[in-house]
């Protein structure tokens, strides 16, 4: 179970808490497989939010396993490696915007400034959160 939390803890409990949080270990009653404890490493500002958002998590702990395998979160101050930021797929150009973006851009003598400015022009035309359709 522990190597389960660990290898799909964003995916249990999101990317949010993730970047927050890391599950260290967890801890049963005596004689028990159910109701336990899991022991977190947070951020410290990520330890009001989580403790704010205790139930839901365990919710979704519980959800994943199917059954009542946690019943607590104790957390402790901890550091948490930031986690990279993967880029968002993004479709390619159309043949309508390279054309426009070398449209905008056929004036300029110096070659290398062109590149540049054709190459910023992509990346702002790649970009999905810019897009207005």
């Amino acid at each position: 179970m522990e190597g389960k939390i660990i290898t799909h803890w964003p995916q249990i409990v999101g990317e949010k808490f993730a970047r927050l949080a890391i599950p260290e270990k967890i801890t049963f009653p005596k004689d028990k497989r159910t109701e336990g404890t899991l022991h977190l490493s947070v951020t410290s500002a990520g330890a009001l939010l989580l403790q704010f958002s205790q139930d839901l998590i365990l919710e979704q702990i519980n959800t994943f396993f199917g059954y009542k395998a946690l019943v607590k979160l104790r957390m402790t101050h901890g550091f948490i490696p930031p986690q990279p930021i993967l880029p968002k797929a993004s479709l390619p150009l159309s043949q309508e915007e390279k054309e426009w973006i070398e449209g905008q851009t056929h004036h300029i003598a110096d070659p290398d400034l062109k590149e540049c400015l054709e190459k910023l022009g992509t990346s702002l035309s790649l970009d999905p959160s810019r897009k207005t359709t």
